[in-house]
């Protein structure tokens, strides 16, 4: 699960959103992290990959990346005969 949720005395709470990949947070500049959608979007906006509840899948712009590139192919060995 790679939403999480806070919440303080008097009420207040806050949504974390973390890559399931590296574990990375993501950090916005602004209040977003008051509202999970609003948090989402923010994401989305930053590259991320995003699914709408909290333990959906969430991938950082990084690890997108890396899991959209396709293996690379193994090498060919040969056995010498002689």
């Amino acid at each position: 699960m790679s939403g999480h949720i806070y919440e303080f005395h008097g009420g207040a709470v806050e949504y974390e959103l973390r890559c399931d990949g590296c574990g990375g947070v993501f950090r916005c500049g602004d209040d977003s992290y008051f509202s999970w959608p609003v948090l989402c979007d923010a994401a989305e906006a930053d590259g991320w990959r995003v699914k709408p509840g909290l333990a959906d899948d969430h991938t950082c712009p990084r690890c997108a990346t890396r899991a959209a590139r396709p293996a690379l192919p193994r090498p060919r060995t040969t056995t010498a005969v002689g």
